[in-house]
């Protein structure tokens, strides 16, 4: 009976004919196994009398995949992972600087460079707009915008100066870059009014220049003209080596910057001049050198009796690079530059690095460290074989000759040189000419008239 309960609930027949179908699902057949399977031992010839009723009533094969249920699938979880950190720096712009760096360089990684630039190359910009972007929200803006202009003119600018984007990547963006010493400010007063003209990445290889959109626009103007010359002298000039140039949006306010090689990359510097051969209030003040390392002026130049002594063969040689580069910048009217210059004494460099090292080994036994020294020097060897390296496409070092005994390592470089002689110089030139006199040497000058003035002065101050 309880048989026959069951085979009432679960099987329904369709006459079709002369033939009867059977039909039911898994979930009945699974009724029925339970319940013969309740019905003891002692009846299993009742149970064996009903299999073969049920063989007989129906066949397996009329069972269907669509009567079978439904098995839902389980969602694979992945692993969360931490996201690595990078980019890092308490001010955002520098995190955007970075960030930028980063993704310009690894894109320009997939990008075939062509032998001949076009004129659409030197208007051609990249541009990357982020908005709510969930890395680094401690540190770096949700909102930014990363603008790079002429991508692959500067790519080959980098090629030609022998710079590597593997360590121009790595000098910008793995480490967070610094700001000129002598000009930080407080964080609010960051917000409000960001008075930084230069940083430096931690390496010192590279300085980055804060300016105007004015320049930007003068620096299109001339960026053809500089390639070309840059191509022709390769490594045979003393112009600033302009590698990159962006514009970058934070928080509603525009930077633009252009990234340049540092002439004092290769060496600590114990004295800076800044020279553009007039003498006309071109003395450093008392505030100026109240600075670690001030940066004196032709007054000071003259006053101190200084001279670059680098001997004949190394003198000529810079004189006819100044030649060719400040008649390249005559020609396109510019003016107001000058020529940065540092200097390195090896004594007191050698001095100062004795110091360090003695600091240095008493910090490690204070800490209860072993020194070792077998590792420190290998990586100071290797470090100075890349600077070496370096100092061959660099042009801007040189040392004294060997008969002088006292020896300088003299980093020399032109700066400023995105200064036209425009309406406003004019101006200044009326100015200073009716205040100290026509035959002054004002520094704001006629191109032609600097360019004259400014290579007498560097004739009779290298040696």
């Amino acid at each position: 009976s309880l048989f026959l309960f069951v085979l009432k609930a679960v099987v329904s027949t369709q006459s079709t004919g002369s033939s009867t179908v059977v039909e039911f699902s898994w979930c009945d057949a699974w009724s029925i196994v339970v319940v013969m399977s309740c019905i003891p031992d002692a009846g299993n010839k009742i149970r064996s009398k009903l299999s073969r009723q049920l063989s007989d009533s129906f066949s397996l094969a009329s069972i269907s995949r669509d009567d079978m249920p439904e098995v839902k699938k389980q969602k694979k979880r992945k692993a969360f992972k931490m996201k690595k950190k990078v980019f890092r720096s308490s001010d955002p712009l520098l995190s955007v600087f970075m960030w930028g760096v980063h993704h310009s360089v690894s894109q320009l990684q997939h990008t075939t460079i062509p032998p001949l630039l076009l004129n659409d190359d030197f208007k051609a910009f990249s541009k990357v707009s982020i908005e709510n972007s969930n890395f680094n929200s401690d540190n770096m803006t949700g909102k930014f915008k990363f603008k790079e202009y002429c991508p692959l003119v500067f790519k080959n600018l980098r090629d030609r100066f022998g710079v590597k984007d593997s360590i121009f990547n790595q000098a910008l963006s793995s480490t967070e870059p610094y700001y000129e010493v002598g000009s930080e400010r407080s964080q609010g007063e960051k917000e409000k009014e960001r008075g930084h003209k230069y940083f430096y990445s931690r390496d010192n290889r590279f300085v980055v220049k804060i300016f105007h959109s004015e320049e930007v626009a003068f620096m299109h103007s001339i960026l053809n003209d500089y390639y070309n010359y840059a191509v022709e002298k390769g490594a045979k000039t003393l112009l600033p080596q302009y590698l990159a140039m962006y514009k970058i949006t934070v928080s509603g306010a525009e930077f633009h910057m252009i990234v340049m090689r540092n002439v004092f990359a290769n060496h600590s510097i114990h004295t800076k001049y800044d020279l553009k051969g007039s003498t006309v209030d071109r003395e450093a003040t008392d505030k100026d050198k109240s600075r670690n390392i001030p940066t004196l002026k032709d007054g000071d130049f003259l006053k101190d009796e200084m001279k670059v002594k680098v001997g004949v063969e190394k003198r000529q040689e810079i004189l006819t690079m100044l030649e060719s580069d400040v008649h390249f910048l005559s020609n396109l009217k510019i003016m107001d530059y000058s020529l940065l210059l540092g200097i390195h004494n090896v004594a007191r460099g050698l001095e100062e690095l004795e110091v360090e090292e003695e600091a240095s080994s008493s910090d490690d036994l204070l800490d209860g460290e072993e020194v070792k020294e077998e590792t420190p020097m290998e990586v100071e060897e290797e470090d100075e074989e890349v600077r070496e390296k370096e100092e061959v496409y660099n042009g801007y070092t040189y040392v004294t000759p060997d008969d002088i005994a006292d020896k300088d390592i003299y980093s020399i470089g032109l700066i400023d040189v995105l200064t036209r002689y425009n309406a406003a110089k004019r101006a200044a030139h009326t100015a200073k000419t009716m205040k100290h006199g026509a035959g002054a040497e004002i520094s704001t000058i006629r191109p032609e008239s600097y360019a004259k003035r400014f290579l007498e002065f560097m004739n009779n101050s290298i040696v």
